[in-house]
């Protein structure tokens, strides 16, 4: 069984065409044109829902791979900082790269191995482009944050601005970081506030949550079992939530850029080339 590198909906062998979004299973046939993509709705809707199936089809692998990327960042950060504190944040955006990485072949339901976070750190070439790009990104964000009193807004509008050059770094090795910047904010045009919506509903739902639990622990005689559930769901969002949000952002990268490489249409049947007239008798 296949998969499709549009949506991620299951193929049949032998598909034409994927059953969900008309996406092309083979290069060199004619796509058709695109139906509409899930239920509708706003695209950070969408966007959860196939983070979501691709969270349930391979959760374990990619929940552990994705907690001991982050365990990495924190222990070799911290390590680096002890001696350079530059090194920190270098070694935080190798890694945040490698993980980016996972996250997309996870979105795929591909296979992910514990050794592929290491990736960024495999040659000098990789790890100065994804230093490179990570770092020409950052002082852009820093430098817009310098701003008085509107920094702060500026700052994140430049982070979602600048959200897919992790994966444009791993899937478009020819891009420059200045081009991967520039392909970024291209892309994001018009979807930065859809992002930010998609990172934004999630904490704001669970702030909701933990304030309801919170008050009702306070109960007396129940208020045991509601704090219980408090300390429960607050260790499953730890252990979680940084695993949905990384397919969240990789589904975002899939939706605006993807494989943009068009199709190659099957030339159309020429017709046949009309016969000659009959030259008159003199």
């Amino acid at each position: 069984m296949a998969f499709c590198r549009n949506c991620g909906t299951q193929i049949d062998d032998g598909a034409a065409f994927c059953p969900n979004c008309g996406t092309a299973t083979n290069s060199n046939v004619v796509p058709v044109q695109k139906q509409a993509k899930g239920p509708g709705g706003p695209l950070f809707w969408r966007i959860y829902t196939k983070a979501f199936k691709a969270l349930i089809e391979k959760p374990i692998r990619l929940w552990g791979i994705s907690l001991l990327g982050a365990l990495l960042i924190c222990v070799g950060g911290m390590l680096a900082g002890f001696a350079i504190p530059a090194l920190a944040i270098a070694v935080a955006m190798l890694f945040n790269v490698s993980l980016a990485a996972i996250f997309l072949k996870g979105y795929h339901r591909e296979q992910v191995y514990c050794y592929e976070l290491f990736d960024t750190f495999k040659d000098w070439g990789t790890i100065k482009r994804v230093l490179t790009g990570m770092g020409w990104s950052y002082l852009w964000i820093f430098l817009w944050a310098l701003i008085p009193i509107v920094g702060p807004v500026f700052a994140i509008i430049k982070g979602y601005e600048h959200g897919l050059v992790p994966y444009i770094l791993v899937k478009k090795p020819e891009l420059n970081a200045i081009q991967a910047r520039e392909l970024s904010i291209e892309k994001t045009k018009g979807h930065k506030w859809q992002m930010f919506l998609a990172d934004f509903l999630v904490g704001a739902a669970i702030g909701v949550v933990f304030a309801i639990l919170g008050g009702l622990s306070a109960i007396r005689y129940v208020g045991v079992f509601f704090a219980i559930v408090f300390v429960l769901l607050y260790i499953g969002v730890i252990v979680l939530l940084p695993l949905f949000l990384g397919l969240v952002h990789a589904a975002f990268y899939e939706e605006l850029i993807g494989d943009e490489e068009p199709a190659k249409e099957t030339p159309a049947e020429e017709a046949p080339a009309a016969e000659p007239a009959e030259k008159v008798e003199e």
